[in-house]
């Protein structure tokens, strides 16, 4: 009887410390998720300004209508909604070409 109440209480301890140290790692990965989203979060608000700035300046369309220039806008326009998507957000505009081939790590979803 005694030699099984030594065996319960080291498996307990046993126990014990793997769920002290999963706990310690999860504690660990969380604050790199939180760190990671705040940069994903950081840069689609800075993609975002840069794409507005850059709409601004093209008033009138002709750099985006452009093939080598309209080639960047309409990259950075998958960009963003790829991020926006991470988000679960609403895309932005976009052109029926566009929407058909995402690019990116959620080109297969749709």
């Amino acid at each position: 009887m005694t030699i099984l109440v030594y065996i319960l209480l080291l498996l307990l301890c046993g126990a014990g410390y793997v769920i002290y140290n999963l706990n310690k790692k999860y504690t660990e990965l969380e604050e790199i998720a939180l760190e990671n989203q705040e940069f994903v979060l950081s840069l689609r608000n800075r993609v975002q300004s840069h794409r507005s700035a850059l709409k601004q300046l093209d008033r009138i369309g002709s750099f985006e209508a452009d093939d080598e220039t309209g080639y960047f806008f309409k990259e950075l326009k998958k960009i963003i909604n790829d991020i926006n998507y991470y988000f679960d957000e609403k895309p932005i505009e976009e052109d029926e070409e566009t929407n058909s081939k995402r690019v990116g790590m959620f080109s297969n979803i749709e």
